[in-house]
């Protein structure tokens, strides 16, 4: 038994001495450092999926943890009462256990209180894909932590099995910063891309033959049919043609020439790249494809705190399969993505999970200060009361 002891020893002593403690902190600050470019470029997500989450990156902070705790009992620090190097030693092992702790029992979430409101909840900073399903007068809820990024393996599968029916959810792309885009495809059918203007500027939106859509306060009818006071829009002949009960101003955005369209019974000839207005609302038609197919892209890698972005699920119950796109931005609840299969119906989200705390707290005042002169903030402080009935709890606190 001795030898086998002593035989384990030493297979396992390279691991943890003094020069492995130096090899695995030089190996720490070239993850660390890697990670800083990796977040610089794709965000802060793609640091914590290739780096600071991954399991190789763990592994090197449980070995470094086990080697200072062997150098504390070989060294004798204790017994030789080598106090300072001990405190050291001892302060390294206090840092990682609480690393440890925040990392697998923490969590963390911003939480909304306007002044003399209370809350007892807040939205999470990790990511949730979110389910609801309905049948048969039945609700069932269920949601799972993920977290996809720009880099790294985004490959995501679950199965569930739910009154009977087997639910099976495939991730098959993550898009940061999602864009739609127009491009032909054989399947394809005659589409339009309208730009208006918004409130945070350039709006993109697209309408398919056979489709009816408002955007804005404006009606926009592609089909045959028309609408009283929408834009009607039919493709005939190779041309695009539409009719308005109102009267619309028509300027080409190359010649900067202006025309007056009044209303009449009969289609006009509709001009892409044009400037189209009732007095009210603009629009420019500034694209047409006749087998026209609209495709989710990525127009920028990196994910920012306030991007938007996306997931192409493949979503099947009991063999019917279905693919959708849910979109979701950081520390925000995701807008639910509506499926129906044969008596069942499906709400899918990604984005924030709204959590709930034992304890209430209410914001009393918000503070902001100012530098002198100017309206940049120099510093922030909420002045708030945490409030716990159970505990008979009542304490004011400055943040």
């Amino acid at each position: 038994m001795k030898n086998f002891i002593d035989k384990i020893k030493k297979y396992l002593s390279p691991l943890f001495n003094t020069r492995a403690a130096g090899l695995y902190i030089l190996l720490f600050a070239a993850a660390i450092g890697t990670a800083t470019f990796i977040e610089n470029d794709f965000g802060t997500s793609a640091a914590q999926k290739v780096i600071y989450k991954s399991w190789w990156f763990e592994l090197l902070l449980v070995l470094f943890a086990i080697t200072i705790i062997t150098n504390i009992f070989k060294f004798r620090m204790i017994q030789q009462k080598k106090w300072p190097l001990f405190l050291f030693h001892g302060a390294i092992i206090i840092i990682l256990i609480g690393a440890g702790v925040t990392r697998y029992f923490g969590f963390e979430g911003i939480m909304h209180i306007r002044e003399n409101n209370t809350a007892n909840s807040f939205l999470s900073s990790n990511a949730f894909l979110k389910f609801k399903v309905n049948k048969n007068n039945e609700t069932y809820d269920f949601d799972e932590p993920v977290l996809f990024a720009s880099l790294g393996n985004n490959s995501w599968t679950e199965k569930y099995l739910i009154d009977g029916d087997l639910i099976t959810i495939d991730v098959k792309e993550f898009i940061p910063n999602p864009k739609q885009m127009l491009t032909e495809s054989i399947d394809g059918r005659a589409t339009l891309q309208i730009v208006v203007s918004g409130a945070n500027g350039r709006e993109e939106y697209f309408i398919s033959q056979g489709q009816t859509k408002r955007i804005r306060n404006v009606i926009y009818n592609f089909k045959n049919t028309r609408l009283p006071n929408a834009i009607n829009i039919r493709f005939r002949n190779d041309s695009l043609q539409f009719h308005s009960d109102k009267t619309l101003t028509q300027m080409e955005m190359v010649t900067q020439r202006r025309d007056t369209l009044l209303p009449s019974g009969t289609y006009k000839s509709l001009k892409l790249k044009s400037l189209y207005s009732d007095g009210v609302n603009n629009f420019v038609l500034a694209d047409f494809k006749k087998k026209g197919k609209i495709h989710i892209v990525s127009e920028n890698s990196k994910v920012r705190n306030e991007s938007l972005t996306a997931l192409l699920l493949d979503i099947s119950v009991n063999g019917n399969s279905k693919e959708a796109y849910v979109y979701g931005s950081r520390g925000v609840e995701g807008r639910p993505q509506q499926l129906n299969f044969d008596g069942l119906d499906m709400a899918v989200s990604y984005g924030a999970k709204e959590i709930s705390v034992p304890f209430q707290v209410k914001l009393n005042k918000f503070i902001m200060e100012k530098y002198p002169g100017t309206n940049s903030a120099a510093s922030y402080a909420s002045e708030v009361t945490l409030v716990d009935d159970a505990k008979s709890v009542n304490l004011d606190y400055r943040i």
